[in-house]
């Protein structure tokens, strides 16, 4: 007797993100994949309108709780096999690049894709060739996700929780690439000095969630 096949959802956390969240919904619609959740994480500039009047369905959360945090609340939301994520600030996403990455979990050939840009604006793709386990677009298994206990304390850090996650569960790993993804940079979508103290705050949550600092407050 055959299984049934596994269901998929999008999962997009998004935090002060309306000039950009609708073309990521959009796409991730038309994708077709299955329902789209876009989780507003406190967000002050109309984000969760932009992604209701998009078509998305919206958890608006009543506080900042981080990345890490935003994503755990869809992940509890959710009840789909397969969660595809995705950051709201994407440029150049295209339905084939989605339908590629949630293609081999849906499969069952692996546990979870990692998105990796290619072709885009230098910047992002060199990051992205240094550090790929960074990036935030991936499809994996809901259950994978639900066995991770500091995804919701993670913050800017959730990429490594999942990553280091994957390496110690085992999990099936494969890297897709995404041709012509990009994505804005903080100091363009909050201005040079903000900007820069967002990517600090960043790169701090990272290194204290690879040596296993705790908890830090404020902004996603």
């Amino acid at each position: 007797m055959n299984e049934a096949p596994l269901t998929c959802a999008v999962l997009i956390p998004a935090f002060n993100e309306a000039t950009g969240v609708s073309e990521v919904v959009r796409v991730a619609l038309e994708a077709e994949l299955g329902p789209v959740l876009v989780v507003d994480d406190g967000s002050e500039d109309g984000t969760a309108a932009a992604a209701r009047t998009a078509g998305a369905e919206v958890l608006e959360l009543e506080a900042n709780t981080g990345k890490g945090g935003a994503v755990a609340a869809g992940v509890a939301h959710l009840s789909e096999d397969v969660l595809v994520l995705l950051d709201a600030d994407l440029v150049g996403l295209t339905v084939r690049h989605l339908r590629d990455l949630a293609a081999p979990v849906l499969a069952g050939t692996v546990d979870m894709t990692r998105g990796v840009f290619e072709g885009g604006r230098w910047s992002t793709t060199a990051a992205q060739k240094m550090l790929p386990q960074l990036n935030g677009q991936r499809a994996v298994l809901r259950e994978l996700l639900t066995s991770l206990p500091e995804l919701e304390d993670s913050r800017y850090g959730i990429e490594v929780v999942i990553t280091e996650g994957a390496k110690a569960g085992g999990w099936r790993v494969r890297d897709v690439p995404m041709d012509g993804v990009t994505q804005l940079t903080k100091e363009e979508k909050r201005g040079v000095l903000k900007g820069m103290a967002l990517r600090l705050k960043m790169y701090g949550d990272i290194f204290r969630t690879l040596t296993g600092g705790g908890r830090q407050d404020e902004d996603s």
